[in-house]
């Protein structure tokens, strides 16, 4: 999957990522599923941040940050 087409997510309440598997889900552990995406992707979590920010934009374009 292409840097552009990426968005991260938090919306499986019952699904929380290692290492806070068997807990429930809340969204500040959206941070583990980022880290382990930067890794897959061989890049920087800072690099995966200011893409997905990017593609944040795209979909939902009123969005101030």
């Amino acid at each position: 999957m292409p840097l552009n087409r990426i968005h991260v997510e938090t919306d499986a309440p019952f699904l929380a990522p290692v290492p806070q598997r068997g807990s429930k889900n809340l969204p500040e552990y959206v941070v583990h599923t980022a880290e382990f995406v930067a890794q897959l992707k061989n890049i920087s979590i800072e690099e995966l941040a200011e893409a997905t920010k990017k593609n944040a934009l795209q979909i939902f374009p009123k969005l101030v940050w």
